[in-house]
């Protein structure tokens, strides 16, 4: 009995994500992060490389973005900047984009904020016909545009997050690695606007967070579990914009750190899907060994760079670790990945140029 409730709650968090073999699977449009393109724009580069790259090099998609897309808004309405009526026009606009300049007729977005924003909307446009109409006359009256909702894989509505299509694909990108995590510890941290504002929409949810989880098992890591694994990174957009904020982001770090490493020291892995989770468990490290002295050296990436290591795509040129303040080179010399050790670690950071 306790079996059977498992396995429906379980089902309660599945989505009809096709894989890039399956029929509508290999076509996506996709929106940027305005995030990403502040902070890490080195993760949009390695999600497309590893979704459209031939062979033992991607995916072999098709992924499709319209010049004219905007960023969702929603930092701006968390922020108490924009009203809800603005959001549901802006996102009517990117859908609209998407699907009839476009062509295509599965959507995702590469932010965990944006995600939690489009999901709101959708469900709010199914249960409340005067902001969907609103949002419908509001849109022509603005753009010329059409209206349309993202239904992906022709199921009901609903957009999908960039490491859910990974996901759906893992296997397949799994038996293409070049690398693997054999004899590797990690442990994943899924951002709180993928998993815990809408679960239902999530792979997983809170309560069976498979989807970075499986990425892990899927390229012969060893799953860590620990007390504080679900607790938030602290970010906020209210702690991580406002200076003095930003000891309680630095404190949520510290929590996060000590439960893994009092758990298990030897866990030096930490995967994200959260572009701000990505940045400030990594950064802050570096404050907490400034100001408190205690190191904990755990390499944080996403679900995307992860997939590049694992495929073999430049550390630092491709994967974007130039920029993170934990150095990548003992995970690289742990999978047996090789790099230009005749420069000094300050010159692998800088690959672009002199």
């Amino acid at each position: 009995m306790r079996r059977e409730g498992k396995a429906r709650v379980w089902e309660k968090h599945q989505k009809a994500i096709p894989s890039a073999d399956e029929p509508g699977g290999n076509k996506w449009g996709f929106v940027r992060s305005c995030l990403l393109q502040a902070v890490a724009p080195f993760t949009e580069g390695i999600i497309h490389k590893v979704m459209t790259g031939k062979g033992n090099k991607g995916l072999g998609m098709d992924i499709r973005e319209s010049a004219g897309h905007t960023s969702c808004g929603a930092i701006g309405f968390h922020g108490d900047v924009t009203m809800l009526e603005t959001q549901m026009v802006v996102a009517a606009r990117n859908f609209s984009m998407a699907h009839y300049d476009l062509g295509v007729d599965n959507f995702f977005c590469t932010c965990v904020t944006s995600f939690g924003n489009y999901c709101e909307i959708i469900e709010l446009w199914e249960h409340e016909p005067e902001l969907l109409e609103y949002t419908k006359k509001t849109l022509e009256e603005t753009t010329g545009r059409k209206f349309w909702i993202p239904k992906v894989s022709g199921g009901r509505p609903s957009v999908v997050h960039a490491s859910d299509v990974i996901y759906a694909n893992i296997k397949k990108l799994a038996k293409k690695a070049e690398f693997s995590l054999d004899g590797v510890k990690a442990t994943d941290h899924l951002g709180c606007h993928y998993s815990k504002i809408f679960p239902d929409e999530s792979v997983g949810g809170g309560e069976f967070p498979r989807l970075l989880a499986g990425m892990i098992e899927a390229y012969g890591g060893e799953l860590v579990d620990y007390p504080e694994r679900r607790h938030c990174c602290g970010m906020g957009f209210r702690q991580c914009a406002i200076p003095e904020n930003r000891g309680y982001t630095a404190a949520c770090v510290y929590k996060k750190m000590k439960s893994l490493k009092k758990t298990d020291p030897d866990c030096k892995l930490m995967i994200t899907n959260c572009p701000g989770c990505g940045v400030f468990l990594d950064a802050e490290q570096g404050t907490i060994a400034q100001v408190m002295g205690e190191k904990f050296d755990v390499h944080v990436m996403n679900y995307a760079q992860l997939a590049g290591l694992m495929l073999g795509y430049d550390p630092f040129k491709d994967c974007g670790f130039n920029v993170k303040y934990v150095p990548i080179e003992p995970l690289l010399d742990k999978i047996g990945m090789e790099y230009d050790k005749s420069k000094t670690q300050k010159e692998r950071r800088r690959p672009f140029g002199p």
